[in-house]
């Protein structure tokens, strides 16, 4: 029976730089593909399927890698990327980011009252949604509590339908209700080939390299922040994971190999995604190459490869059905 190797992608963790070595594809019988479809953007992510023997053996060196700590790493990994694809999906240009912050010695006691100050804050926009006569509002907040030389504090970044609402409405829901301020702005995707989608969003409101942030300035009496999160989101958010389809014969073994071996060049790489996706181009990083990610394991053999691509005309989102209106709030979740 063949294995695939979606589950021991926290092996695959070595860049291909130049051509693969004789052997690289040893015990693989195919490729599989991974489609994902989020708002305007295009997720690939294409793995090798093992014959039984290559699969046990990685199998076995997955779990010896997990007890080495990468599994974490690999999970925080796909968080962000999971966050970004439901992002992509559910919110659009003109939806409002607002970041709901506390005045010094007004912070809650504890994280149930400042959970209870960000819902009753989503209930009240809900509230002036629904007297407006405008969709059930879509969502996902995170809250923050640090533990510094401040003291015990909470603040919660929200994401939200920003759809016949104004900013300062939107502030006043907060400042009217609790002794706090706000920072407010627009959800912003790129508008060019260079990180349109919303992973940049999506970083920031799971970056733990903000607990590594030192208190004072100039190296002199640091202290690390010690930081939990709680995350929600309303169900009617529609997870294109769930709408995600796979293939066996849309990229075979010998195209994976070239991919990898040129995935640095845009003109080659974008000639084989142009067949393969004819409706999308491929993204572009800062440095001008295509958003393609080529790993190897030193445990096993295959490659595995990640490519991000848009939509090249980008549709007006569609009319929403009946049952992604039904807003119910899903449990919170710890990260």
């Amino acid at each position: 029976m063949n294995r695939s190797a979606a589950d021991c992608l926290v092996l695959f963790d070595t860049s291909v730089t130049g051509r693969l070595s004789e052997g690289w594809a040893s015990g693989v019988l195919l490729q599989r593909t991974k489609t994902t479809k989020a708002g305007p953007m295009l997720y690939v992510d294409c793995y090798p399927i093992w014959d039984t023997k290559t699969y046990r053996a990685a199998k076995t060196e997955a779990e010896q890698e997990r007890h080495r700590k990468a599994q974490a790493k690999l999970n925080k990994r796909n968080a962000e990327a999971k966050l970004t694809r439901l992002l992509d999906e559910n919110f659009h240009r003109h939806d409002l980011c607002v970041t709901l912050k506390y005045h010094d010695g007004k912070n809650p006691e504890d994280e149930k009252q400042a959970l209870r100050d960000v819902q009753n804050y989503i209930r009240r926009i809900k509230t002036l949604r629904n007297k407006r006569g405008l969709p059930p509002i879509r969502y996902v907040y995170v809250i923050e509590e640090t533990n510094g030389a401040r003291g015990r504090r909470f603040h919660a970044h929200v994401v939200m339908s920003g759809d016949g609402i104004t900013m300062d409405e939107a502030e006043r829901k907060w400042t009217d209700h609790v002794a706090g301020h706000t920072n407010m702005g627009k959800v912003m995707p790129g508008t060019d080939e260079r990180k349109p989608n919303l992973a940049s969003l999506a970083h920031y409101l799971l970056d733990d390299t903000k607990a590594e942030r030192t208190m004072a300035r100039d190296g002199k009496n640091q202290q690390r922040r010690a930081m939990k999160r709680m995350w929600n989101c309303s169900k009617n958010l529609r997870d294109p994971d769930e709408y995600a389809t796979t293939a066996d014969k849309k990229i075979s073994v010998r195209k994976v190999q070239k991919i990898a071996e040129t995935m640095n060049d845009a003109e080659q790489a974008e000639a084989i995604f142009a067949r393969l996706y004819p409706d999308y181009t491929l993204v572009l990083k800062d440095d001008g190459k295509p958003e393609i990610e080529a790993k190897r394991s030193k445990w096993t053999t295959g490659v595995y490869v990640r490519a991000l691509l848009r939509r090249k005309e980008t549709k007006p989102p569609g009319k929403r059905r009946k049952s992604d209106e039904k807003q119910t709030p899903c449990r919170t979740r710890r990260i």
